[in-house]
């Protein structure tokens, strides 16, 4: 069987990328084209399209692809993705097969009714990974064009309807050189440190372009930020895509997992610029962290060095119902903390650039935490679903104010352990 799998890996790897269609390597039928919506911030779209897009997925259901079009879709989505797939299935053949018998039924089925399909067809164990796959190729869901080389596809995701249906949805991101991959909150934190930290001098453009999608669905900058910060970029409008769907099932008042995500992205300028990193660790800035461990485990925790990772964590022993839940909200205290000093160390130092970011809060209590304020204003169903042009400057002076947090890094980080330690 290993050779088998090995042998099917070694196949999907030796071919090129194809061309890119209007839905993506993928070639999905629902794109949704963010730059088509330019003049809405991003929140709207989702209200208005991305987020009934999805439930009408989740209602209807889809046709399961036919096997040839499954197998030939292995070589457009990552390695870890396909191998998964091929895995649970039992082989390449074995997915074919499926595939096959689910398509020739002709019937749409929902991500709520398909696993067990898979299951009465023989494959039990791997029938959630496969319920995934089979959606991501068959174009099952909703896929999010950023701009010609960059997607964002999203299925398999609830309503809000059902108990749950929050824990529900998978997020994928392509971009060039990277094909569509399920980006973990571990992997992309892993990514997005390496690329402020490796190719800092680009992020200027990383900053601007999330900014300006965030506020204006205006995708036009991508196209300047690197190859790499294009699949860390990609990445985060994934992810944040399927954060906002859940959080909206909840109508903004609980799954607060948007705003996290943002929030500890754009904390990553401060990160950057650090000599080496130190996080926001129990309350405490430090270089020196213990690795992660579900919250149901008891066994110590060994030591390591501090990196972005620290900011997903699981959940702790002390919520037993659900100590092995994993996520980057679960530090919210530490990075609203960190987030906080920062603030107050900018608004001492250059008022000027904290009052160009804050002018445009309406509506949102200002004076503390900067990014927090950001978030509150972004997702906020008060906020209008059309900025004028003196708020779209929000994107320009946001990232100024993130690029001199990157160049005050390291005397901030003396700053706020000095303050700390008081």
């Amino acid at each position: 069987m290993k050779n088998i799998l090995l042998i099917s890996l070694l196949l999907i790897s030796s071919i090129s990328f194809g061309a890119r269609s209007e839905g993506g390597l993928l070639n999905y039928s629902t794109v949704v084209d963010i730059s088509a919506n330019k003049g809405k911030t991003f929140f709207a779209l989702m209200q208005d399209v991305v987020k009934p897009a999805l439930d009408e997925y989740a209602t209807e259901g889809f046709i399961v692809a036919d096997g040839k079009t499954v197998i030939a879709a292995l070589k457009n989505v990552e390695t870890k993705v396909s191998a998964k797939a091929i895995r649970a299935a039992g082989s390449q053949a074995q997915l074919k097969k499926l595939a096959d018998e689910l398509h020739d039924s002709g019937e749409k089925i929902t991500f709520y009714d398909l696993p067990q399909a898979i299951a009465d067809a023989g494959v039990s164990a791997g029938r959630y990974d496969l319920s995934t796959f089979l959606a991501l190729v068959s174009g099952g869901g909703v896929a999010l064009k950023i701009n010609d080389d960059n997607f964002a596809y999203n299925v398999n995701y609830g309503t809000g309807e059902f108990e749950k249906d929050e824990m529900t949805g998978r997020s994928f991101g392509e971009a060039p050189g990277r094909l569509a991959l399920d980006a973990s909150d571990k992997h992309y934190l892993q990514i997005l440190e390496k690329y402020v930290r490796t190719e800092g001098e680009n992020s200027e453009e990383f900053y601007l372009s999330l900014m300006q999608i965030l506020l204006n669905s205006d995708a036009s900058n991508y196209e300047n930020i690197s190859e790499a910060g294009q699949a860390v970029a990609s990445d985060f409008i994934a992810v944040y895509t399927a954060e906002q769907d859940r959080h909206l099932m909840a109508e903004l008042k609980n799954h607060h997992w948007d705003e996290a995500l943002l929030e500890v992205t754009l904390l990553s300028a401060f990160h950057g610029g650090q000599k080496n990193v130190m996080v926001m660790y129990d309350g405490q800035l430090t270089d020196t962290t213990l690795a992660q461990s579900p919250g149901c485990n008891e066994e110590e925790r060994s030591e390591k060095r501090a990196s972005m990772i620290d900011y997903w964590q699981f959940s702790t022993s002390n919520d037993p119902a659900n100590c092995n839940r994993s996520g980057i909200n679960i530090t919210r205290r530490d990075f609203r903390a960190l987030g906080a000093m920062i603030s107050d160390y900018q608004r001492e130092n250059n008022p000027e650039l904290v009052e160009n970011v804050e002018r445009h809060f309406k509506g949102i209590k200002t004076g503390g935490n900067v990014f927090a304020e950001l978030s509150d204003f972004l997702i906020n169903f008060d906020t209008p679903k059309k900025l004028d042009k003196k708020t779209q400057q929000l994107a320009q002076d946001f990232t100024a104010f993130l690029m001199q947090v990157r160049k005050d890094a390291n005397k901030m980080s003396s700053h706020i352990i000095e303050v700390n330690n008081k």
